[in-house]
């Protein structure tokens, strides 16, 4: 499980004590906004002022985040200045959570705005232990209709001091000035620039080796800007791409976004699903990659690594480049996310089904990624059911109701060997079932129900 479960102290000069309110006035309102930044901690469920809060506050405000992802900031809530209580918790397999940050008060003051972050490894092994990172600004900027005010925080475990460099889209890096040199949990004060395109880049500290090139990205007038470095989860199948190990988390106050460096790739890969389709040539831009070539129905290529951009993609019966079975113009891939693209349908309705596959693995369990795909009539919904053995008698599915082309990702399964069986809606009798399915704790794999069974892979990498 967790390293530890955090006795957090929250050593934080942002917090201080502060007067109560006289009843008949309304409360100074702070600002919080929390922010998941921990790379292998599932979906989190953050509590603010609950029911068990300590917190003065703990009857007005209370509110509840639940299944936050990594790489989301929630964007500031406001809270009665004083005493409120956070709390929050990972999710498991099974509905259970795991506290990581305990039902902890903070004072909080409302002058002042306050992003809670998530930070460290959930690995038990690790040496950062998942833990709280309090930053905390002026709630009073000196942005107007003509400045940006910008903060950076270093959020990625393992990745050493770097050298902060803002500069303009085209200049030099100079290692000797610096915006700043920050190591890991610490953070920049703000910095109120005028309203530019500018270029963000991270340098090993002293040198001009960069960790992290953003390109030219426009930082917009009024905006008051939390830019947090946090893990890059993508990894390249090519050994020789090199990617960043950090990319940047942009927070403006009603939530986030992702700035990626610019070498960053996507990854895609090709399903022939679709039964009486015979064998395939799938092209990329007119281009039919080795992998991709005499494509049997029930085969899903390894990933590919692509430039992010648009894709034309094609399915072609096997050695007849006339014969175009699919015709997909236009697909759109983006930076640092995963596709699946299928062949699915009958033949004389093949089509192509794409998804942005999830595969970033949680530390505390195997993560489950379920498709349907199977086109026979009398499996169009069905119900799929993940059970310890072939008897399903006593068992609910742990899918009800499933259609054709459904998906669902990010299910949390404890490791160990399942069966995966899928029958008609209330029905127990199989018609598919694919036993000795081995799932192991920080992987992600996919299950695909198809006319002639279940395909069953890790997907992690």
């Amino acid at each position: 499980m967790f390293k530890n479960y955090l006795p957090v102290m929250l050593v934080a000069s942002s917090l201080f004590i502060v007067g109560c309110n006289d009843d008949d006035e309304p409360s100074a309102q702070a600002r919080v906004q929390a922010v998941h930044a921990s790379a292998d901690a599932p979906l989190a469920n953050v509590t603010i002022n609950g029911d068990d809060a300590s917190s003065t506050n703990s009857t007005f405000n209370s509110q509840t985040l639940s299944g936050v992802d990594y790489a989301t900031a929630s964007g500031y809530i406001a809270l009665d200045e004083g005493e409120n209580s956070i709390q929050v918790d990972v999710q498991l397999p099974g509905g259970e959570v795991a506290t990581v940050i305990p039902n902890t008060v903070l004072n909080l003051d409302s002058s002042l705005l306050y992003t809670v972050m998530v930070v460290g490894q959930a690995d038990a092994s690790s040496e950062f232990a998942v833990e709280p990172l309090i930053i905390a600004r002026s709630a009073t900027g000196d942005n107007d209709a003509t400045n940006v005010d910008v903060q950076v925080v270093h959020a990625s475990p393992g990745v050493p001091e770097v050298d902060v460099h803002v500069t303009g889209p085209n200049d030099d890096i100079n290692p000797g000035a610096p915006l700043a040199t920050l190591s890991y949990k610490a953070s920049t004060g703000v910095v109120s620039v005028p309203a530019a395109e500018y270029r963000v880049r991270l340098a090993l500290a002293g040198t001009s080796t960069v960790a992290f090139d953003s390109g030219a990205v426009a930082l917009p007038a009024g905006a008051e800007l939390t830019i947090a470095a946090i893990p890059n989860v993508n990894a390249a199948k090519d050994e020789n791409t090199v990617l960043s190990p950090v990319k940047l988390l942009v927070m403006d106050g009603t939530g986030s976004s992702i700035i990626h460096d610019t070498n960053e790739i996507t990854q895609v890969r090709v399903g022939h699903l679709s039964a009486d389709t015979p064998t395939v040539d799938v092209s990329v831009d007119g281009t039919v990659p080795v992998d991709l070539t005499n494509v049997d129905f029930k085969v899903v290529s390894g990933y590919l690594d692509l430039a992010a951009k648009a894709y034309d993609l094609g399915i072609f019966a096997f050695d007849d480049p006339t014969n175009l079975q699919i015709d997909a113009q236009g697909v759109e891939f983006e930076k640092g996310k995963d596709y699946s693209v299928y062949a699915i349908n009958e033949l004389a309705n093949i089509d192509a089904l794409v998804i942005e596959d999830k595969r970033r693995p949680v530390a505390t369990s195997a993560t489950l990624s379920v498709l349907h795909a199977a086109s026979l009539p009398a499996a169009a919904t069905v119900d799929i059911y993940l059970t310890t053995s072939t008897d399903i008698s006593n068992s609910d599915p742990a899918l009800a109701s499933f259609a054709y082309t459904d998906i669902v990702q990010n299910v949390y399964v404890a490791a160990g060997s399942y069966v995966v069986t899928v029958t008609g809606v209330g029905s127990k009798d199989a018609l598919l079932q694919l036993e000795g399915v081995m799932l192991e704790n920080g992987k992600v794999y996919k299950a695909i129900a198809t006319n002639e069974g279940i395909l069953a892979a890790d997907i992690t990498e």
